[in-house]
């Protein structure tokens, strides 16, 4: 009988026990609590690149008490970068904590801007080649794109019609952009052809230069203060003007192909240390490019040329080995020397420059017997002093070109270049 009460007893104690922890577990069950949080807006954000992003916060509760004051937010939104954001939210009460994300994402949802470089629409005649005038790029977010463009040609200029090119692009985000040309192929002899309208290209020419804040003076007409210079440059640069290759120029001149409205060729003659000194260093400068051309013999080394070329913005082109004297009969010595030393002066200054088409007379002297030597050792083209305009149909070996002097002010240089 004792054995049963133990039993039994036992197990009221147990149950006890049980019915004890189970009020308790209840009990702080029922008065615990804990902290609630919510985000003020949509818990995934999009915005645009470049724009504003306005935080929206979040709010926190503990029971019914706004403890909303005591989030603290972290991470970083950063628009002028695409991508995704975290930002957290972190409420602390009576050594309690609970933390909420916000994403928000950095997106760029415009397309690049195209632009053609020359006509909407050109004519070129049949036969002719076609010169790809190309355009730029420019996007909001990637910047320059032009070397991304994506050019659809199929001009055939053996038959007459219309033709569509058409450039794409598109940007990191993989926006697109697309724009086109229409090239009309048009018979040879037609007054409709595009380089026929043109108003003629624009050739200058420089010869030295001169620093006037450090106490130079430039002795004559053919120094350019460099300022100056510096001024023309800028101009140019900032009106996007188009610098077009010695290949687009004799296309131009042949007739076979057009140039866009603003085209200029810049030539700096002789390869005079003030050209080196002042002047290069102002074209490193701009979005130009400038053709010098040079008496090789003059230049101490080939490798003196390449640390200039090496830009791109400056190419060498050239004006005689050592012609670049008077002759017997006054003039330039390419008028008197024999044809056999004319030739072997002008590969000299070929070889010496490297990938050299274009010529520049010395002094301007040439005659029959000089145009006849320059096509022998596979000049292009030459340029005389002629103050003129180069215009398709002229002779290629007798392009004359605008001369830029001493004190000419920027008005003046518009003028000319326009």
């Amino acid at each position: 009988m004792d054995e049963n009460m133990r039993k039994l007893n036992k197990k009221k104690v147990m149950l006890f026990i049980l019915i004890v922890f189970l009020f308790f577990f209840i009990i702080s069950r029922l008065f615990s609590k804990d902290i609630k949080m919510k985000l003020n807006g949509a818990s995934s954000v999009d915005i645009e690149y470049g724009s504003t992003y306005a935080e929206q916060y979040a709010t926190a509760t503990y029971g019914k008490k706004d403890i909303s004051s005591t989030i603290n937010v972290s991470g970083n939104v950063d628009t002028s970068k695409v991508g995704s954001y975290k930002i957290t939210y972190t409420a602390t009460h009576k050594k309690k904590t609970k933390s909420i994300t916000r994403t928000v994402n950095i997106k760029d949802t415009v397309s690049p801007t195209l632009t053609l470089v020359g006509d909407a629409e050109i004519n070129i005649a049949q036969n002719s080649t076609y010169q790809e005038l190309g355009c730029t790029a420019e996007d909001n977010y990637d910047g320059d794109l032009t070397t991304k463009i994506v050019i659809d040609s199929q001009v055939d200029t053996a038959t007459k019609g219309t033709y569509i090119v058409k450039y794409t692009v598109t940007d990191s985000s993989g926006n697109s952009a697309n724009i086109s040309r229409t090239v009309n192929v048009v018979s040879a002899n037609s007054s409709n052809v595009s380089t026929k309208k043109a108003a003629g290209l624009p050739v200058l020419m420089y010869h030295f230069f001169y620093d006037k804040e450090a106490g130079e003076t430039g002795k004559d007409d053919n120094y350019m203060e460099i300022h100056d210079f510096e001024e023309q440059l800028k101009y140019l640069s900032e009106n996007n003007y188009y610098f077009p290759t010695w290949d687009e120029v004799k296309n131009y001149v042949e007739g076979k192909s057009c140039l866009p409205e603003h085209s200029i060729v810049i030539t700096i003659d002789d390869g005079d240390e003030s050209f080196f000194r002042l002047a290069a260093p102002v074209i490193e400068k701009y979005n130009v490019k400038v053709t010098s051309f040079v008496v090789t013999s003059w230049i101490e080394s080939q490798d003196y040329l390449k640390q200039y070329s090496a830009s791109g913005k400056i190419n060498f082109q050239s004006h005689s080995n050592d012609m670049h004297t008077a002759g017997d009969n006054g003039k330039g010595k390419f008028l008197s020397i024999s044809e056999d030393d004319a030739i072997a002066d002008l590969n000299a200054s070929k070889t010496f420059i490297g990938d050299c088409t274009v010529f520049c007379y010395p002094f301007g002297h040439y005659n029959d017997k000089c145009v006849e030597t320059l096509k022998k050792t596979g000049f292009t083209l030459a340029f005389t002093t002629e103050y003129s305009r180069v215009r398709p149909g002229q002779n290629q070996y007798e392009l004359g070109r605008i001369r830029m002097s001493k004190g000419d002010s920027l008005k003046t240089f518009i003028q000319r270049v326009s």
